[in-house]
């Protein structure tokens, strides 16, 4: 049985709650992450998404008030509420969670040490090389380069 030991990320970017929206921003898009999870030290507080930021703009702030960005903390806009699983749960149980709770990753935590994340992607990149148990489908062909805007299934 594949676990989330198997296709967590382990180089896990983090930011502090004392973080601005406009730091949140620049790590998000420059590694082309969708979330983050937000530590105190070692310990994780929160998670704060691309969901999260553009959110607070359009309701709390605005489009138009650049200045924002740089005057607002992670801290008020982050979820609180963080969902883990441990390094030997299986992805079935991960991408459960994901489901039942409409996220995008769950973070890897061993105890309360941070050790991973696992995101939707990472279980569509798993399933795309791998397939689904006892299901059929499209089996990826790594030889073809198709560069045409759309995807033919």
């Amino acid at each position: 049985m594949r676990t989330v030991r198997d296709i967590m990320t382990t180089d896990v970017l983090t930011l502090t709650p004392q973080a601005t929206i406009r730091d949140a921003m620049e790590v998000l898009s420059t590694n082309h992450l969708g979330g983050i999870p937000v530590v105190v030290g070692e310990r994780v507080v929160g998670v704060v998404s691309m969901t999260d930021i553009v959110g607070f703009i359009v309701e709390d702030a605005g489009p138009e008030d650049e200045n924002t960005l740089d005057q607002h903390t992670v801290s008020e806009l982050m979820t609180y509420q963080v969902f883990g699983v441990a390094p030997s749960a299986s992805i079935k149980i991960a991408a459960a969670i994901m489901r039942k709770r409409g996220i995008h990753r769950v973070l890897v935590m061993d105890n309360e040490k941070l050790v991973g994340i696992v995101s939707a992607l990472d279980i569509a990149q798993l399933v795309s090389t791998t397939g689904l148990p006892g299901k059929t489908g499209i089996t990826p062909d790594p030889c073809v380069d198709d560069h045409s805007p759309w995807i033919t299934v």
